[in-house]
This record gives C-alpha cells, sequence and structure tokens, in this order.
C-alpha cells in the first residue's frame, strides 16, 4: 500500500485528473476550483507554465487531456486526515490537490488545502522516518525564526503521524489566488534574505556553525559522489576552506537552502517564503542568493557551465564574487551527496556533473 492509498479513499468523492510529465512528476487536480487548485503546480518551463494558464479554462476538451495523458478519477480524503485538516484550520469542509512529490530519496506527498476560493495552507505527508526527522526539523527553523523576527514565513500548524503510519507537517500561508511568481532576481528577493541576515546573524567559531558540520558530514562520506566524478578535487576544495577558517571567528547567519522561485510568492507586493526543510541557522551570508541564481539558470534558462562562466564575465554578473559561489558549491554539492545516501544515480546525477565543472573552473 502506498502513501497516496493511505490518505486517499478511490471508492468515490469529487471529479479529478491526474497528470505527470517528463521528469516523473505527478499531480491530482481537482475539476472544480481547478484555477485555484493549480496554484500548487509550480512549473519552471515555457510549457509547464502555459498549461498552468490554460488547463482550467480548457480541460472540458478531449484532445487537451489526451495531450497532457490526464487520468480521470474519483476519490476523497480518508476520514482520519479529513478530521484532522478540518479541526487545524477551523472548517467544516476542506478541498484538495495534490503533488505527489519530486522523485528522489526524500520524495513527499505535498497537498494544498483550500475551502472555495481561498487556500487556507499546505501540508506534507511521507511513510518515511528521514522524512518525519525532516518536518521535526523544519518545525523547530520556523519556531526559532519566528523568535527572531523573521517574518513572511509559514507557521507551523501540526506536526505528527496517523494511526495509518502517515507523518504529516500543516503549516500556513499567505498565498490567495492572486498570488503571483517571480523567476528574476529583484528587490524583494533582496530584502527578505537582508532581513533574514539581519535578524538571525551571529558569531561563532567557525568549527561550531552549520555550515562546519556539513562539511565534515561530507568529508566522512565523499565516497558516495557519483562514480563518474572526480573526489580528489572535491576534496582538495573542502579542505581549502577549512584550512582558511578554521581556528577562525565567523558571522554567520540562517540559510534557507532552496531560495528557488518555486518556493516563494508574492502577495501584496511582499515576498513569502516557505519549504525550510534544509534551513540551518549558521551559514555563510548570500548563499541563497547564489542557489537562487544557479537553480534559475539550470532549470529555468537551460544554461550550461559556459552560460553560466559566459555571465559571471558580463557587466551583469559583477555581483558574484567567485570565492562566495565555491563555498555555495561545495555547501550543495556536500548536502545532495548526503541526501542520496550514497545513491546518487540517473537524473539525480547530472546536477553534479555541473557544479563540480563549475568548480573546477572557479578554482
Amino acid at each position: 500500500m502506498t502513501a497516496l492509498d493511505k490518505i486517499l479513499d478511490l471508492t468515490g468523492g469529487e471529479k479529478f485528473y491526474r497528470f505527470g510529465n517528463a521528469d516523473g512528476k505527478y499531480w491530482i487536480m481537482p475539476v472544480r476550483s481547478m484555477r485555484t487548485a493549480m496554484n500548487l503546480y509550480q512549473p519552471s518551463g515555457i510549457k509547464g507554465k502555459m498549461l498552468k494558464d490554460l488547463l482550467p479554462l480548457l480541460h472540458w476538451l478531449p484532445p487537451v487531456r489526451k495531450a497532457i495523458h490526464a487520468e480521470h478519477m474519483r476519490c476523497s480524503l480518508k476520514e482520519e486526515l479529513h478530521t484532522l485538516l478540518c479541526k487545524v484550520f477551523e472548517v467544516n469542509e476542506i478541498e484538495f490537490s495534490i503533488f505527489e512529490g519530486t522523485p528522489s530519496v526524500h520524495r513527499k506527498i505535498t497537498m494544498q488545502l483550500t475551502c472555495g476560493k481561498r487556500i487556507l495552507g499546505y501540508c506534507k505527508l511521507s511513510e518515511s522516518n528521514d522524512i518525519k526527522e525532516l518536518f521535526v526539523k523544519e518545525g523547530e527553523m520556523l519556531k526559532w525564526l519566528e523568535r527572531k523576527g523573521v517574518i513572511d514565513i509559514p507557521k507551523t500548524l501540526y506536526c505528527g503521524t496517523l494511526k495509518s503510519g502517515i507523518h504529516i507537517f500543516v503549516q500556513s500561508t499567505a498565498k490567495s489566488a492572486s498570488s503571483t511568481i517571480i523567476h528574476k532576481w529583484g528587490k524583494l528577493h533582496k530584502d527578505f534574505l537582508d532581513q533574514l541576515h539581519c535578524n538571525t546573524k551571529q558569531k561563532v567559531l567557525f568549527e561550531n556553525s552549520d555550515y562546519y558540520k556539513t562539511l565534515l558530514a561530507f568529508e566522512e562520506h565523499i565516497e558516495w559522489l557519483p562514480d563518474n566524478m572526480e573526489k580528489e578535487p572535491i576534496s582538495d576544495a573542502v579542505a581549502k576552506i577549512r584550512q582558511e577558517y578554521c581556528g577562525h571567528e565567523v558571522e554567520f547567519s540562517a540559510y534557507h537552502g532552496d531560495f528557488t522561485p518555486w518556493n516563494m510568492f508574492v502577495e501584496k507586493n511582499r515576498l513569502f517564503v516557505f519549504d525550510f526543510e534544509y534551513a540551518a541557522k549558521s551559514y555563510p551570508p548570500g548563499l541563497d542568493r547564489y542557489h537562487f541564481f544557479t537553480q534559475t539558470a539550470v532549470f529555468e534558462k537551460k544554461w550550461g557551465v559556459d552560460d553560466i562562466m559566459a555571465f559571471m564575465a558580463s557587466k551583469e554578473g559583477a555581483w558574484i564574487d567567485k570565492g562566495v559561489y565555491r563555498l555555495y558549491l561545495i555547501e550543495i554539492i556536500s548536502r545532495f551527496t548526503m541526501r542520496e545516501g550514497g545513491k546518487v544515480t540517473g537524473k539525480a546525477a547530472t546536477p553534479f556533473a555541473l557544479w563540480s565543472n563549475l568548480l573546477e573552473k572557479l578554482i
């Protein structure tokens, strides 16, 4: 029995469409209130963005459903989950749409919860005990950030385990049907990261920072890198960072860890940021901007290493500091290596080649 089987009753209920993409990602969208439901769908490509805009208008046409291989289904939430969510959001009935998760060892279900046109919040669900630990960590991180005065982030509404063994994390949102996604870096992104840094900055010995702990764990498992990657240059780069910073006091601050357009939205000219499951309290400031730049360059602009290097050499890329970019690349290689637990294969290995090639050119 899959996690979906444990949360959905497939014997009846509202009418839904299930469709996927070439990356193995799948969504379950209700026919009713589809425009609101499609706020869960966060495409990075042009075709996906067109689908988001047009499907609510044209889903009734058979050729449209055939083009996206949409399957009809009827379902409802199982009673335990439905009762819990209604209690959390203080409503009598609740509607939902589902993203089945990005294929990886940390795959989880994300559910958008609505009441009519109003988006109430989101919940993440998984059977994995490892992901349960991520849920607990994210909940603690959000509470810590709130105490530090960081605004425009979710509040943890519930974190626990259902009788079926499904772990669940529920959070609030400020999102509405009129919220927008900004894919180009701008003032709102800078302002959010500035307040994140100012509210959480702390002076610590480098060896006591979360960034150092990430590097240390990676060094102990560097053999987990993909087989086709040269490990020595990366190991040398980590050693150089340790040599440069060890024994020194540093001013580090909170790091979101996945600061990308698909983990944020703009509502009433304010940037609301979510998905803090990979966040940490003491990282070099500024790394989130390098993540935003790299992820949008690769996944939205389809840039390769040469394109990124050309941008860095241009006037527009003058903001990039090669030393800070190296810190970011080592971080992302380290974190994803540890996340995959020595099973970096297939599509999961693709970005590693780009990260390592970029690192080599910067060194």
